[in-house]
């Protein structure tokens, strides 16, 4: 291991560098000490992994050849050090079909893959993929051992009300306007801070629990949800629905009492079930959601694509929304293959007369291409993150005003997002949890 001194007087966080190339890690480290980063230079596979566990990082370079070892092999241990927010930058002289195939690894991993570097490398390029903010340091460790939560403290928390839900806004991609909001569930505890739900949610599900937290979210988003509703025709409101809930065949009456207790039409309602939780018990999955469509309550697949069986849930299931998986869709303006999905993700939504929704668009180039691809609803950090309900219901006014034109309407619009949040909320499969990144 290797400090390279920085030039400039304010600290812009801190960089690992991990190359086995003396001349490649040498130029990486005095570009990224220029930029203002205390730079960190790892030369082996060990050094780098010893590290990760050890200390914390703003962001890492990673060359994908390390010797005797790989650059995917250190990916997974980031992944088991929790280190999903921290920016990556991929360097290789593989082919793009390589370097492509390496970004599906990092999202599969939901790793903040920045961008994937080739070689001979453009310092150009490294300097604005390392130009990144370089705000507070990436401070969870491998080792860090999440907190005991017992059955007995999430009980109280349902008696007491601690669970909350913040909504990310639902974009039309014809005009621009905001057409509904995907409820995610939030558990702020004055003892441990805002919980992920990556940690919660298998709590609740082991203690079972998930039909008191699966109805607390739905009442909570309905009553919540109720003014946007109202001021905007159309509005709905989407709720994940756990696998545990959809085995319960009670699920479409406790749904319908939470309406009515809310005085909100069955049609303003969307309920998601991954494809995973649809097809693991096909009898009940089907009942429920037939029960609930007939009840006039909408039901979109969620994570399409990302299991065994999509073309059989599709055929099966009476959805009325796809919404295809944020995989697919992140980096899909530069990876033809992952287009390609895309594409026949929408022919096929729109062969079942199902409204098509891309998630995690991120960036004004993906949004070019997801509607090029004919999809009809976008989501995404470019439009903006999970919102409390005062900001979604100004930002909601705001965007849906006459005076703002339909192209002004899908600019990105930055909110301020948690940090925490968006880094741990990613393919939680639990009731109003799971998040479009961007």
């Amino acid at each position: 291991m290797r400090r390279i001194s920085r030039h400039t007087e304010h600290l812009k966080g801190r960089l690992l560098v991990v190359d086995d190339d003396l001349v490649q890690r040498t130029i990486i480290g005095k570009i990224g000490a220029k930029l203002g980063y205390d730079t960190i230079i790892a030369s082996t596979f060990e050094i780098a992994s010893e590290l990760l566990k050890t200390e914390a990082f703003d962001i890492m370079t990673l060359d994908l050849s390390l010797g005797e070892r790989d650059g995917v092999e250190l990916l997974r241990l980031v992944a088991d050090c929790n280190l999903h927010a921290m920016p990556i930058v991929i360097i290789s002289g593989c082919d793009e079909r390589i370097l492509n195939s390496t970004r599906r690894v990092a999202e599969g991993l939901n790793l903040s893959l920045t961008s994937c570097l080739g070689k001979p490398l453009n310092l150009d390029n490294l300097r604005d993929s390392l130009g990144l903010p370089g705000n507070a340091l990436v401070d969870m460790r491998c080792n860090a051992a999440s907190p005991q939560i017992s059955r007995e403290r999430i009980a109280s928390a349902l008696a007491r009300n601690e669970f909350s839900v913040e909504f990310q806004p639902k974009i039309d991609l014809a005009s621009g306007k905001v057409i509904g909001a995907e409820a995610l569930a939030r558990w702020q505890t004055p003892e441990f801070g805002i919980m992920s739900p990556a940690i919660f949610i298998p709590l609740v599900e082991k203690f079972g629990l998930m039909p008191d937290l699966t109805d607390q979210v739905l009442s909570t988003a309905i009553a919540n949800g109720r003014r946007l509703i109202e001021r905007n025709p159309g509005f709905t409101i989407a709720v994940n629905i756990s696998g545990s809930s959809m085995a319960d065949l009670t699920l479409p009456e406790r749904i319908e009492r939470i309406l009515r207790a809310g005085d909100v039409a069955p049609e303003s309602l969307v309920v998601e079930v991954t494809e995973s939780v649809a097809m693991s018990d096909i009898d009940r999955a089907i009942d429920i959601l037939v029960r609930l469509r007939l009840k006039g309550v909408g039901a979109a697949i969620d994570d399409f694509g990302t299991g065994f069986s999509s073309l059989a849930a599709l055929a099966r299931f009476p959805f009325s929304e796809l919404k295809i998986d944020q995989s697919f869709v992140k980096g899909c303006e530069a990876d033809e293959d992952m287009m390609k999905i895309v594409e026949a993700s929408v022919a096929l939504g729109k062969a079942f007369g199902m409204r098509v929704v891309a998630e995690g668009i991120d960036n004004i180039r993906t949004l070019a291409r997801v509607r090029e691809a004919g999809c009809d609803v976008g989501q995404g950090y470019l439009f903006a993150p999970a919102l409390k309900l005062e900001k979604i219901e100004k930002w909601t006014m705001q965007r849906n005003s006459e005076e703002v034109d339909q192209l002004a309407r899908l600019e990105p619009r930055p909110v301020a997002a948690n940090r925490f949040l968006r880094s741990t909320d990613r393919n939680v499969a639990s009731p109003g949890t799971t998040e479009s990144s961007g």
